[in-house]
């Protein structure tokens, strides 16, 4: 098996050893956790890491549930629904929607998988009362029960008052603790930090940065090696500094690296790797330039180029870069970091897909 892979496995997990101590220690006190970060830097990989841990423990039940398909509170319990019917009623698909959704008629279908798929119709009223169900069905559990809401920004856009809702049945869970995960910094920061939003102060803040430069080396070396193949350091240090470190990135570069290599990978061909990877990709990143008005263009090459842009209305990098004026200038970076093109990091503005901004760098 290629060790890099793109999925979570077990085996081939690199550190987090801080995250995953804090997410445990939060767990034996009781409190619920915000994991967020930019996307790419494997939230959801460490949620699965700490599910794999603690399920050998025999002390924990864990229900893991990915929200970024969700459009309302409907689609939420479904969701929700699906993942509870597939941890406890794998055999006894039938009993198990009547046990949790009293009241509802869904239709059962199956994926190719086998997971069960509920499509679900709830009438007024009847919103309330199955998400009641659904925790009260946890709550009610032998085992303490571990519940990872990924990508849970998603909540914010629920066109019911979802947020209310949800805080007004979980502050009341005992027996029930609440992973919650997501990329979208703003949207979580307004949810769990805004003394307005139902979701104020109600969890520990854990913010996921890249993994340590030394410790991904030498997990790169370490799955070479282990599997009978050796890579320069040389090649090792080119693809951190082309990926940045970040996760799926190097993932996906030392992916083809592990593929491509035979006895032992060099400099020369990890920068050739890197190089037509890009060009590969050239015609997806084209189609996304392609789509942005003039003054975006010219802003987010000016961002890439430059790595990190601490001041986008200097008159330095409007000169540098031919930007338009500086109230313009602002204008472009702001709609590119809604569309999360860009965005912000304490140090500056960043291109958000780390292959993007090397497409750019080398085409513009």
């Amino acid at each position: 098996m290629n060790p890099f892979t793109l999925t979570y496995h077990p085996d081939y997990f690199c550190d987090r050893q801080k995250e995953m101590t804090r997410l445990k220690d939060n767990l034996s006190n009781g409190l619920n956790s915000l994991v967020h970060s930019p996307r790419r830097l494997g939230k959801s990989a460490l949620i699965r890491h700490l599910f794999h841990s603690i399920e050998d423990i025999k002390e924990y039940d864990t229900i893991y549930i990915d929200l970024f398909a969700t459009k309302n509170m409907e689609d939420l319990i479904r969701t929700f629904a699906e993942s509870i019917l597939g941890k406890y009623y794998k055999k006894s698909i039938l009993n198990g929607i009547k046990e949790l959704l009293k009241g509802v008629t869904p239709t059962l279908s199956f994926s190719q998988d086998g997971t069960p798929v509920l499509s679900l119709s709830l009438k007024e009223g009847q919103v309330e009362t199955s998400l009641g169900q659904l925790f009260k069905y946890l709550e009610d559990r032998n085992k303490k029960v571990i519940v990872a809401f990924d990508e849970f920004q998603e909540v914010a856009n629920y066109p019911e008052k979802a947020e209310a809702l949800l805080r007004s049945y979980i502050q009341k869970l005992l027996n029930v603790k609440f992973i919650f995960s997501g990329s979208s910094n703003h949207i979580l920061q307004n949810m769990f930090y805004s003394a307005a939003r139902p979701f104020y102060q109600s969890s520990e803040v854990i913010i996921l940065d890249k993994i340590d430069y030394d410790k991904y080396f030498q997990f790169i070396e370490l799955c070479f090696l282990e599997n009978s193949k050796q890579i320069d350091k040389e090649a090792i240090d080119h693809i951190l500094e082309f990926t940045e470190t970040y996760t799926y990135y190097t993932q996906v570069i030392c992916n083809q690296a592990f593929f491509r290599t035979e006895n032992k990978l060099q400099l020369d061909e990890a920068i050739e790797i890197t190089t037509s990877y890009i060009e590969n990709r050239k015609i997806d990143y084209m189609g996304i330039y392609n789509l942005l008005p003039d003054n975006h263009k010219k802003v987010v090459v000016a961002v890439a180029k430059e790595g990190i842009v601490q001041k986008p209305s200097s008159i330095e990098l409007l000169m540098k870069y031919k930007l338009p004026s500086s109230s313009s200038t602002i204008q472009s970076i702001n709609a590119l970091a809604t569309k999360e093109i860009i965005y912000r990091r304490q140090e500056g503005y960043v291109v958000y897909d780390v292959f993007f901004k090397r497409f750019l760098e080398r085409y513009f």
